[in-house]
């Protein structure tokens, strides 16, 4: 009875979704453990001999990783279940693995490394939706399509304009995914338990044989952190998710049948279809993809709040509450890399109606403002004088069911009398006013709608897509430098004391 209590408790303390997490992580126990060794071979407390047996029972067990046979004995946990390993296959000697080294930072330096992999996968699969909203932006510049605020025509835009817009919010979040690796690229093997240790280790060496930018200097600081990491990276993930959020949002409205200003690819949506075809309306054609893909950003904000809460009040030191994150972080990546392959899937296959995005803009009233600005500048009438007067021209005209082209000159010339102002002014200039294309042409400040200015915004959009994806590489360069550094020493040890 005492014996199934025991069982019980040690099933709830390493549960079978905390064994599916360790096995993802395995590979990068095994690189760790590796670099500790070979630390502790540098440092002579354990002899040439007895780390070539050590690191030859490491790669065969790597064998049984790569082959699917490394199963973690859940009365153990992964970390001891390695170590009984390593002592099953070379006796005593595997007792000294653990020199040096408490679980605690262990754990650490596994889940760290194997997060920089995941968030560098991550961000490099970002790079084809960089790059196919670049194309969308290049390709529509004179794309006139209207523009919101509060969910009512504003003023024309372009639709190269918002596909850039969308471009570098994700640039600006990447760079907060990019920060969070930077801050969190130190190792906290050596740490120890919380307080470092006797042994004369060198963290430095594991450092670079690990591929990270400096060791993480106090102890007790890299090991109540424990947590922070993931944090970090899922608050990264949520600031992306929260940007692809509002443009799926966007791309629904533009896809219902009062907007029609897009539709989606048959790739996915389509009519008739078992899951994004109704099932008793056969005219639907449901952004399913879309709705979901707004979905993840609440998910993943959600995974931030968890975090946060049980992160909360930890005292100094290892606490095992902390354990729980490893959970919420997967979630947050397995959540965002679907949602990411997915959505590149939706802009490539985008189709976009530039007749109905015009001739919404020529209908809705949004070149008030433009024609406005034009009296103004014209007569140089202060502009909130001019607002007015048009304001009350175009209020008179909405009520009638007059469209703006429609609106003579005499009418806002006999406006502006009554308002005690005289303007010279002809139909001519009115049309030439409000003529889209021509508005979108002459707003050429810094990121501005002309084609001048949106020229050198997608220069700047280009070096800096370029600048991210030099980033990644670099990024992925030093990992995986750090890797094969680490196996050829166990190679030449092997190679000089393994027989």
């Amino acid at each position: 009875m005492k014996d199934q209590k025991n069982l019980e408790t040690a099933s709830y303390i390493v549960s079978q979704t905390q064994i599916f997490l360790d096995l993802k992580m395995i590979s990068y126990d095994l690189w760790a453990t590796t670099a500790h060794i070979l630390m502790l071979n540098k440092q002579n407390i354990i002899n040439n001999k007895n780390t070539a047996k050590i690191l030859k029972a490491l790669k065969e067990i790597e064998k049984d990783v790569q082959g699917g046979k490394f199963n973690i004995d859940p009365k153990k946990g992964a970390q001891l279940t390695l170590e009984a390993k390593i002592i099953e296959k070379i006796g005593d000697v595997g007792y000294s693995v653990h020199t040096g080294r408490s679980r605690n930072d262990q754990i650490m330096v596994i889940e760290m490394l194997y997060l920089k992999n995941e968030i560098i996968g991550l961000m490099k699969s970002f790079i084809p939706i960089l790059a196919e909203l670049f194309k969308l932006a290049k390709n529509n510049i004179k794309t006139v399509m209207p523009g919101y605020t509060h969910m009512q025509p504003a003023k024309p835009t372009t639709f190269g304009q918002w596909a850039l817009a969308y471009l570098n919010g994700f640039l600006k979040s990447l760079k907060t995914l990019e920060y969070y690796f930077d801050l969190y690229d130190s190792n906290p093997l050596g740490s120890c338990e919380s307080y470092g240790t006797s042994w004369p280790l060198d963290r430095e060496f594991t450092t670079k044989l690990l591929g990270f930018s400096k060791a993480w200097e106090i102890p007790q600081d890299a090991v109540s952190s424990r947590g922070f990491v993931q944090l970090g990276y899922l608050n990264g993930m949520a600031e992306v998710c929260l940007v692809v959020s509002k443009l799926a949002q966007d791309l629904i409205l533009f896809d219902t049948f009062e907007y029609g200003m897009i539709a989606l690819g048959d790739e996915v949506a389509q009519r008739l279809h078992p899951i994004t075809g109704s099932s008793v309306m056969a005219q639907k054609k449901n952004p399913d993809v879309l709705e979901l893909i707004r979905s993840t950003a609440p998910q993943v904000a959600g995974y931030v709040n968890i975090v946060f809460n049980i992160l909360d009040s930890l005292p100094m030191g290892y606490n095992r509450d902390s354990r729980e994150v490893k959970e919420y972080i997967d979630l947050g990546l397995t959540k965002t890399k679907a949602m990411i392959k997915v959505l590149e899937k939706v802009l490539t296959t985008l189709k976009i109606d530039k007749e109905k995005m015009l001739s919404q803009v020529e209908n809705n009233y949004s070149l008030t403002t433009d024609l406005a600005d034009f009296i103004s500048q014209k007569s140089g009438v202060g502009y909130r004088l001019i607002y007015k007067i048009v304001g009350q021209v175009v209020d008179e005209a909405i009520n009638k069911g007059k469209l703006l082209k429609e609106i003579s000159a005499d009418e806002i010339i006999n406006k502006a009398l009554m308002n005690k102002v005289k303007l010279q002014l002809t139909n001519e200039e009115i049309k030439k006013a409000i003529d889209p294309k021509l508005v979108i042409e002459k707003r050429n400040h810094i990121g501005g709608s002309s084609t001048s200015s949106m020229n050198k915004s997608l220069i700047n959009a280009q070096n800096a897509i370029k600048d991210i994806n030099q980033s990644i590489k670099k990024k992925l360069l030093v990992f995986t430098k750090a890797k094969e550094k680490t196996d050829l020493i166990v190679n030449n040890l092997l190679e000089k004391y393994g027989s």
